[in-house]
């Protein structure tokens, strides 16, 4: 697993809209601290859930991390949450408060909006609006192009991985998937099979009606006419 894991990684994305912001006592401080990997696995993840929030004020709910499969996975079962929540709040890297009228429990990163809020709740003088309160959750991993091809088709080559990066560039991911299954279910297993899957969606539509009268022919039929070059 750890080969897939280190051959699949395609590289961060130079986009800041997919960038979350860290403060350097983060690193200056709160990292050397830090000896247990599910606690920097979910301050990371509380950085990032509120950098998905409006407003001045992020806050986070049991409930909210509770119901983020991705997470919940990450850290083994709720239990691991726990732990890993309590293990922060004990360090003050995460602050709580309860509001008794509304029966909640609200978590704040430990920043000066956070402390504020902790403080209002404390004098009784939260004020929340009534909008609805939604919790963000991580996009599901799915195997990229490099994993995808490993696992179906075969051993990874340094020419391969630049013809790779083009296709992931040039077809959606759902397409490229989708004609792997194809190229694994007709058992030929090679990166020309697949691309002459994608050629011909890119060309007379995804799973069209042509597409699928292919899929009804002989297997030896609908091999060769995908296997023939445009």
């Amino acid at each position: 697993m750890g080969h897939h894991a280190a051959a699949s990684f395609s590289g961060f994305p130079d986009n800041p809209e997919s960038s979350i912001r860290l403060p350097l006592s983060f690193f200056t401080q709160t990292l050397g601290q830090i000896d247990d990997f599910n606690q920097l696995r979910l301050l990371l993840y509380i950085f990032w859930h509120a950098e998905q929030q409006p407003g001045q004020v992020h806050y986070f709910r049991w409930e909210d991390l509770c119901s983020d499969p991705t997470l919940i996975q990450m850290l083994s079962d709720e239990e691991g949450l726990s732990v890993a929540l309590n293990s922060l709040l004990t360090q003050e890297l995460v602050l709580k408060a309860d509001i008794e009228w509304m029966a909640e429990t609200y978590y704040f990163l430990n920043t000066p909006q956070g402390r504020a809020a902790v403080l209002a709740i404390e004098n009784g003088v939260w004020h929340t609006t009534q909008q609805q309160h939604q919790p963000a959750h991580l996009p599901q991993q799915t195997p990229n192009i490099f994993q995808l091809y490993e696992e179906n088709i075969g051993v990874m080559t340094p020419m391969l991985a630049e013809i790779l990066k083009d296709d992931e560039k040039t077809y959606p991911p759902e397409w490229i998937r989708e004609a792997i299954q194809i190229a694994v279910a007709r058992n030929v297993r090679t990166w020309n099979y697949v691309q002459g899957i994608l050629k011909r969606w890119h060309k007379e539509g995804y799973k069209n009606e042509q597409n699928r009268r292919h899929g009804s022919q002989d297997p030896e039929e609908y091999r060769r006419s995908w296997l023939k070059r445009d």
